[in-house]
């Protein structure tokens, strides 16, 4: 029924700045579509908008829980987010066939990276 979701908003303080952080953590694209700025990986977008320009629903900034799948080895992404000084919620998690890391985006919507183990 569902083959893949289109696209995902999330309310914002600062476009600009979150596309920054999107980038710069997680290696999105930062994109512009008409008046609409969000960041895209592979066939996914992330559509950013600011408090006051919503639609129909008045969302509320940091209240959103997202979760990404990545490939890196759960070593390679704790290097990663060491370099670049990204606080973790907590210690990243085993849990089986994969490691789960948990932090906060700029807006204190909850990123959650599921980093696949490498089979031994």
């Amino acid at each position: 029924m569902i083959k893949r979701f289109d696209g995902m908003v999330l309310t914002v303080s600062d476009v600009v700045r979150s596309q920054a952080f999107y980038k710069t953590v997680f290696n999105m694209e930062p994109i512009t579509e008409g008046s609409c700025k969000g960041v895209r990986f592979e066939e996914q977008t992330i559509w950013l908008q600011s408090i006051g320009e919503e639609l129909r629903h008045h969302a509320l900034e940091g209240a959103s829980h997202i979760v990404l799948l990545t490939i890196l080895p759960p070593e390679t992404l704790s290097e990663h987010f060491q370099s670049l000084q990204v606080e973790l919620l907590e210690p990243p998690k085993d849990q089986g066939t994969f490691v789960m890391f948990l932090m906060h985006d700029l807006d204190r919507n909850l990123i959650a990276v599921k980093s696949l183990k490498q089979d031994d």
